[in-house]
This record gives structure tokens, C-alpha cells and sequence, in this order.
């Protein structure tokens, strides 16, 4: 036997941004717009039809793509993640995205001498009378700014037949407050926390010669939660047991998954034990309607509707008829449904629109886990709209340079902050008020317990029971992240923190807490001193975000439109592990890890419940080496070249016919190296 001390001689990197969206993909409902085939993959996604498309990135609600009505997947196919909450492009460990938008948009139905006439989106024909025109993204600010942000999109679309040009601008923020949060929205005038909405403001500019009367706007979304589930995962109709709520404090159209795990009757019998009940509401909450604001808003300015699909209106005078029952207060604010599969409604109007004329509207996309949490988010977009949109602001974000592996099997952090960034006034405060780095971390095992989670944030769940039985989830790029290290700046210089390191504009951070194979994701936030604002009164110390920290990158769709985006994935991996037998001698003998490989564990650590993981590893092997392995009666299972260039090779426990070997003693042969493993399922 041989005993492995941890002494490693050379160490490498493998790291990956799993931004690619690769799905099998499936129909949700026989009236699909696109007959999509059971298994195709896709890499990158061209404009379905004619949208075009606008991405929302930057904070913890990330709505992914966006038709030139209202954000979702116009393809119903679940291909394209839509208001994902918290916000994440991710399918690490095999699972999928935290939320689902199909056929989300907008209903945009007014009359035209005595007709109607109607540019909708987000129907099975995807637009009604809808014609594209130019999209934008991109900070608001500079890199010499103090704080680049807001992100802002644009889109511009044309109602023919009506004469009416639809002009949308959405802003969203990235800063998570006065602390790190996953689900937990702070109070706007407290925690300052502006991380959970993107506020959309539109405009319709009649530019015709007639006035269009009876014209309202409504937000369609049908939502479906898919929380923790393989992505993505067909099997069971995860969509029948959605559920569709109406806050009348915060005036909020909201829609919340309705899976009860302690309870059949709730979610139709489903046998869905591998998801995870979160309570996350997502929707949709008025902030300004043609010049009133919300806080003069009545129940009857906004109307809140819900139906299933057998219910579609399918005429322009039945779409207006739905959308416009708010006003004679005969919409479904006070009648909540079971939880099934549904669309749901928020619509504001009627208004007047007279030729040469505009109305602006400013409604928000909100999202939170639980009530509390919800009426936080809408309160926070209301007051950045008082506010002008002029937010308090923290410091630049670091530009993270480097993430590698370091020669002892430690992880270095590297980002670059110049002497202007360290100086830069804060345009609020009136003064420079940088006062320190702090290094995050988060990693895909263990997994983490949503029911743990929730009681380290404080948020409370309306039924803790569901939540207790819900499925651990692994760490991906959205976090949950936890703090490494602060580094204080005071005075002019950095405190003598372990681990980090400065030279000239260059900042280093190592963390030497990582282990073989696993996968983490780092960022480092820059934070300030806090102080008095004209504007915003007192604010505490705020900082950065992680999707301030890394290079823009070319979206997903071909465009060559550039966004923000997460931390990419690191696994530490080896080269050579130089390691001592039982004579003390130094060896780097191939050698099997883990061995065992047991099924409980490799699931729980490393994340490896499906053949695209990280199964079992062979250290020290060189490119070019011949990998056998036999079971005990001498069949060859699996045979493969070794093409590797870090020295590792990994098997993915998949035999020669493709199928997952079952649990049992094998033997291996690399090289002329033979030695024994086992696999315990």
C-alpha cells in the first residue's frame, strides 16, 4: 500500500464559462409555434422569426432574451431561459435554469376609428401587427466612471396599422445592497438593495393622423418553475402545478411555483422528488402610468388576470376585453387559483392617444422568495424611479485578470484596480471613499440546503415544511457565495491580510482551501466607505458585483452584441501529484481517485449525478497511454487512448457500448501500470 501525503510538485487549471445553452429539447403544448424534435442540441440559437433580441445580465433577476414585446421564449421549448431568478446562464452538474418564461409579451390592443387594431407579441404566431426595429445594449457609463452602471437595452417596434411606434428602454443594476444575498431583497432605504427588478420604460408615439382611444398595454407571461430539476426534464409536466398570486399591497401580479412537496393533492401527484421548493415569486408591478405614480395608483389602473391555455382569447376585441377588466374592477385580484398551468395578465389602461401624442408607461420585472421579499424588490424599483434612476453608487468593480492554479495546489486570484479607481470620487458623496477588496468564492459541492440558506438570510418561507423536503443544490456561478477574505484600505494602504498580495496595479489573492476536481467560481468586489447624499440620505457602504468583474462576452444568439455575464468555472486539476510510499520515497506512480467511487458521494461533492461529470480520474498518466479496464471475469469493458495534456484522464464509468457499468470490482491497465478500483452505485 501506499500512502499519499499532499505534497504536489505541478498543478493546472481547467476552467470553463458555461454559457453555451445546450438543451435536449420538447414541446410543452400541442399548439407549439415550432415542431421541435425529442434530442436536438444547439450550441447557439438564431432569431426565432422575426425578433430580435435584448439581454438583461448584470443582476440577480436575469431576464436571458427578450422578443420585441415582453421577455420569454417565443419557441416554447424551453431552449431559452427568461426571467431566471436568482439570475444564472448555467447547466453545471446537470442542472437546469431556476425559472422558465414561454411565449411572454405584449398585448398592445387600442381602436382606430371604431376598429380594433392590435400589435401583440407573444402569441403562437409570435406577433400580431408587430414590426422589429433597432436593438441596443450597454452600460450606461464608462470604464472611467466611477460606476458604469445601469445596464441598458433599447428596442424599438412598429404598430403598423395602429401608426404607432413602441419604444422600450430597461435598466438593471447589479449591487446587492449593504450585504450578499441570494434570495433575500433588502429594504431600498436601508439595505439599499436595487438587485431584484429591471425597470422598462415605454413609450407609444402616435405617429399617424387619427388618435387611437381605448389603448391599454399588457405584460403576458405563462411561467413555469422547474426549481433543481435535471436540465431539462420532460419527464413529469412541471408546469401543472405553477400558481399565479396578486399582492394588493405592493399592486403586484406575481407568479410562484405551487409545488407542495408534503402534499400530493397540491401538485397533482407528481413524482417529483429530486426538485426543490424555493418559494420564488417572479412578476410584474406598475411604477408609473402616464404621469401617475404608484403611489397614486388605485386597484383599478392595473388589471390582474389569469387563465389556461383552452382559455386563450383569440380576436384583438377579446385580448382587449381581458386586459382592460381592471378598470371596471371585474378582473381576478381577489381570485387566486390551485396550482396548474396557466398564463397570467398584467395590463394597464384604457388611455387616449391622440395623433402627435405619447403615453409613457414604467412598470417593473420583480422578483423575490417570499411576500416580504417581493414587496422589498417592488418598493426598490419604485424609489430608483423617484430617484431619476439616479442610484446610489458603489465603487468600480476590480477587472478579475486571472484565475490559476498555483505550484503548491492552491487557487490564485489575480485583478488589475488602478490608482484612479483606489482615488475616484464618489460623485454622491462628494469625497473618495474606496475602502477595501473583498474576495468571494462559491463551490458546486457540498450541496447546499435551501432550507439552511433561508434561515442564514432570514427569509421565511410560507411553508417551511415544503422547504425541509426540499433537494439540496449545488453552487454554480449565480452563488451562493460566501466571503474569502477583506482586505481593508485605509489611510492610503492595504491591512496585512493572508494570502494577498499587491504589485503596483496588480491585486493577488490565494486560496489554498480547494481540493481535486471540484468546481468553484470566484469574483472580487470592490466596497466604499459609505457616507451622506444629497440625495439619498444616509448610505451605507455598498459594493461591487460579480458580473461587473469579468470581460464582456459575444451573446449566445450570433448577433455579435457583447454582454455581461458570470464568473467562469474553475476545477483545480493536476499535472503530477508527487506523493511518498510506505519506504518514503518519492514516486508518481498512476494511481485511481476516488476509489471507491461511491454514488451517495460523488453526488454530494462533486456534483456527479449524470454521465457528464466527474466520475473517476487516473493521475499521472501520459498522452498517448492505452486505458484498459476488465472486469472480474476478464471482458474488456472499456479501452481508450489517453489524449491528455494535464496528466489526468478521466472515466466517466461508461463501457465500450455506451452504457453506465454497474457496481462491482474492475481492473485497469494504463501503460504497463495494472491496478484494481471499485464502483458501489
Amino acid at each position: 500500500m501506499k500512502k499519499m501525503i499532499n505534497q504536489i510538485s505541478r498543478v493546472a487549471i481547467a476552467g470553463i464559462l458555461m454559457f453555451g445553452l445546450v438543451a435536449e429539447l420538447g414541446a410543452k403544448d400541442k399548439l407549439d409555434i415550432l415542431k421541435l424534435k425529442q434530442g436536438i442540441l444547439f450550441k447557439e440559437f438564431s432569431p426565432v422569426l422575426d425578433q430580435t433580441y435584448v439581454f438583461h445580465t448584470n443582476n440577480n433577476l436575469w431576464m436571458g432574451w427578450d422578443s420585441f414585446g415582453n421577455t420569454g421564449d417565443q419557441t416554447c421549448s424551453a431552449i431559452i431561459p427568461g426571467w431566471v431568478y436568482p439570475g444564472c446562464f448555467t447547466t453545471e452538474g446537470g442542472k437546469g435554469f431556476l425559472n422558465y418564461n414561454c411565449r411572454a409579451g405584449y398585448w398592445i390592443v387600442g381602436k382606430v376609428g371604431g376598429e380594433f387594431v392590435e400589435g401583440t407579441t407573444g402569441e403562437y404566431v409570435v406577433t400580431r401587427g408587430t414590426e422589429p426595429g433597432a436593438t441596443s445594449m450597454g452600460w450606461a457609463g464608462t470604464d472611467s466612471d466611477y460606476n458604469k452602471e445601469p445596464w441598458v437595452s433599447t428596442t424599438e417596434w412598429t404598430i403598423k396599422d395602429m401608426s404607432v411606434t413602441v419604444q422600450a428602454t430597461r435598466r438593471s443594476w447589479s449591487f446587492p445592497g449593504t450585504k450578499n444575498h441570494y434570495f433575500k431583497v433588502g429594504a431600498p432605504t436601508t439595505d439599499f438593495d436595487f438587485n431584484d427588478f429591471v425597470l422598462e420604460d415605454v413609450l407609444l408615439i402616435n405617429t399617424g393622423t387619427a388618435d387611437v382611444t381605448e389603448l391599454i398595454l399588457g405584460g403576458k407571461a405563462d411561467h413555469d418553475a422547474a426549481w433543481n430539476v435535471p436540465f431539462p426534464d420532460w419527464d413529469f409536466p412541471f408546469w401543472t402545478d405553477d400558481q399565479v398570486d396578486y399582492d394588493d399591497v405592493s399592486m403586484a401580479t406575481h407568479f410562484i411555483d405551487g409545488d407542495r412537496e408534503a402534499s400530493a393533492a397540491n401538485d397533482f401527484g407528481i413524482d417529483d422528488d429530486g426538485r426543490d421548493y424555493r418559494n420564488v415569486r417572479i412578476g410584474q408591478v406598475a411604477v408609473n402610468l402616464n404621469g401617475k405614480n404608484h403611489d397614486a395608483l388605485t386597484p383599478t389602473d392595473v388589471t390582474h388576470m389569469w387563465w389556461t391555455g383552452d382559455e386563450d382569447p383569440q380576436t384583438a376585441s377579446a385580448r382587449h376585453a381581458m386586459a382592460s377588466l381592471g378598470f371596471s374592477g371585474g378582473d381576478k385580484k381577489a381570485v387566486n387559483p390551485s396550482p396548474m398551468d396557466m398564463r397570467y395578465l398584467q395590463a394597464y389602461g384604457p388611455f387616449t392617444l391622440a395623433a402627435g401624442d405619447t403615453v409613457k408607461l414604467t412598470f417593473a420585472v420583480i422578483a423575490g422568495s417570499g411576500m416580504d421579499n417581493v414587496r422589498n424588490a417592488a418598493a426598490a424599483a419604485k424609489q430608483a424611479y423617484d430617484w431619476n434612476y439616479n442610484l446610489p453608487k458603489p465603487p468600480s468593480a476590480p477587472s478579475v485578470t486571472k484565475v490559476s492554479t498555483t505550484p503548491v495546489g492552491a487557487v490564485q486570484v489575480d485583478w488589475a484596480y488602478t490608482a484612479a479607481q483606489l482615488a475616484a470620487v464618489d460623485p454622491d458623496i462628494g469625497s473618495a471613499d474606496f475602502a477595501g477588496f473583498r474576495v468571494y468564492r462559491t463551490v458546486a459541492a457540498p450541496a447546499s440546503s435551501t432550507a439552511d440558506l433561508f434561515a442564514a438570510e432570514g427569509v421565511t418561507a410560507e411553508d417551511s415544511e415544503a422547504l425541509a423536503n426540499g433537494t439540496d443544490f449545488p453552487g454554480h456561478a449565480a452563488g451562493p457565495y460566501k466571503m474569502l477574505a477583506d482586505i481593508p484600505y485605509t489611510d492610503g494602504s492595504f491591512a496585512m491580510v493572508d494570502g494577498f498580495m499587491k504589485m503596483g496595479d496588480t491585486y493577488m489573492y490565494t486560496d489554498t482551501k480547494v481540493a481535486i476536481g471540484l468546481m468553484y467560481w470566484y469574483y472580487v468586489a470592490a466596497y466604499d466607505k459609505g457616507g451622506s447624499s444629497a440625495n439619498h440620505g444616509t448610505v451605507p457602504s455598498l459594493e461591487s458585483y460579480y458580473t461587473m468583474c469579468y470581460p464582456m462576452v459575444a451573446a449566445p444568439d450570433g448577433s455579435g452584441n457583447m454582454i455581461s455575464t458570470a464568473p467562469p468555472a474553475t476545477v483545480v486539476s493536476l499535472e503530477t501529484l508527487t506523493y511518498k510510499d510506505l519506504d518514503d520515497k518519492e514516486t508518481t506512480s498512476i494511481f485511481v481517485s476516488p476509489n471507491p467511487w461511491k454514488l451517495s458521494i460523488m453526488a454530494k461533492y462533486h456534483g456527479a449525478d449524470n454521465p457528464s461529470g466527474y466520475f473517476m480520474r487516473f493521475y499521472n498518466v501520459k498522452s498517448g497511454d492505452i486505458v484498459k479496464i476488465y472486469d472480474v471475469t476478464g471482458n474488456l469493458v472499456y479501452e481508450s487512448d489517453a489524449i491528455t495534456s494535464s496528466g489526468s484522464w478521466d472515466w466517466n464509468l461508461l463501457s465500450r457500448t455506451r452504457n453506465q457499468v454497474s457496481t462491482g470490482v474492475y481492473f485497469w491497465k494504463v501503460g504497463e501500470t495494472t491496478g484494481k478500483l471499485a464502483v458501489i452505485r
